[in-house]
């Protein structure tokens, strides 16, 4: 398990190793799985991760001495990491529903925000709007994993509020953008939806993915062989531009 932390950060401090030719020292931060599993997030000098039960911010401004600005211990890991705006979202384990942290100076501090899903849920933020999903084998509620994403508007304080679902068996990644959503799960593969209507205009079956992720007119898609680069400048018709082993 080792390996693929190294490997994780390594992937991180690469573009440092190639833009300069001094030496830098990298930092193995935590070799429980809740880092790989939490992500890592980057919000303009500020890069927020999981270290095992606690959540560390670091000022990035001198990428070759990140410096710790702030950190939070939980009572529970740390399962997933959202931005929302200037906030930190926190979906923890075991249950333990969401926290949500401003972080508009780089520490941790009360947003006031109050949202009722937590990690037995996959989430995805576009906006102020919420996809929310049951993720494979669990329910929040306890009862039978509900199929569909559900769609919830949010904002700073107001309790969120159901505005939709779209039916979507056994998510295992997505992602939002501007009135489309991108899906996958093992039946139906990778599918494109158009929000406001709540029909899939795209689909390409045999590309199931664990993990989807968006960087401008780019999506990319890691499936349990490959790492997929997409082209979504037409965000509902992906056109596959790279693919690399997995």
């Amino acid at each position: 398990m080792k390996k693929i932390y190294i490997r994780y950060l390594f992937l991180l401090s690469a573009p440092l190793l190639m833009s300069t030719s001094s030496p830098v020292s990298v930092r193995y931060i935590a070799p429980y799985k809740t880092v790989a599993q939490a992500g890592i997030i980057i919000d303009g000098n500020h890069l927020f991760i999981a270290d095992n039960d606690d959540l560390v911010s670091y000022d990035i401004s001198q990428p070759l001495a990140p410096a710790e600005e702030d950190r939070q211990h939980l009572s529970a890991g740390i399962d997933s990491l959202y931005m929302y705006h200037q906030n930190l979202v926190v979906c923890r384990d075991n249950f333990y529903g969401t926290d949500v942290f401003d972080v508009s100076s780089g520490t941790f501090n009360s947003s006031g925000i109050y949202w009722p899903w937590g990690s037995c849920n996959k989430v995805a933020l576009y906006g102020d709007e919420a996809f929310v999903t049951d993720k494979q084998g669990y329910s929040c509620t306890g009862e039978n994993p509900d199929n569909s994403v559900r769609i919830y508007n949010i904002n700073t304080t107001a309790t969120p509020e159901l505005a939709g679902s779209i039916y979507m068996e056994n998510v295992s990644g997505m992602v939002a953008t501007a009135n489309t959503m991108y899906v996958s799960n093992e039946k139906d593969g990778l599918v494109v939806v158009d929000i406001p209507t709540h029909t899939v205009k795209t689909s390409f079956p045999a590309k199931a993915c664990y993990q989807l992720q968006i960087s401008g007119s780019r999506l990319y898609a890691r499936t349990k062989s490959t790492l997929d680069c997409y082209d979504i400048s037409n965000p509902q018709n992906p056109v596959l531009i790279s693919q690399f082993p997995n």
